[in-house]
């Protein structure tokens, strides 16, 4: 009799012990697919950022060659004596000195 005693109680304390596994072994999964969905917002973004980068650096590279454009041009008008030219010529190169620097600042917060 003492030998069924002892055998059921080694099973009782063996599913007890499997219990307490299966409900930490849960928690963990929990936890995983908590960090997965937490995280997937910031992923996206950081993708989304990334995607944004190119077409940043391309569209800083052109405003740079423009306002090269604009310098020759600048000085072409001055020779020429075409004052309206040069107002017009000016006026783009203060919009795209902006834009340089929009798209610098933008570039700089990503990096």
């Amino acid at each position: 009799m003492k030998t069924i005693e002892t055998v059921y109680n080694k099973l009782n304390n063996a599913k007890t012990e499997l219990a307490t596994h299966k409900v930490e072994l849960g928690l963990i999964d929990d936890i995983e697919a908590d960090i997965v969905s937490a995280n997937q917002g910031a992923i996206k973004g950081i993708d989304m950022i990334e995607a944004a980068k190119k077409p940043l650096e391309n569209s800083l590279k052109e405003n740079r060659n423009l306002i090269k454009k604009i310098e020759r041009t600048k000085k072409l008008a001055i020779e020429l004596g075409a004052t309206d030219i040069l107002t017009k010529v000016q006026k783009f190169e203060s919009q795209i000195k902006e834009n340089i620097k929009s798209i610098e600042k933008t570039l700089s917060s990503i990096y």
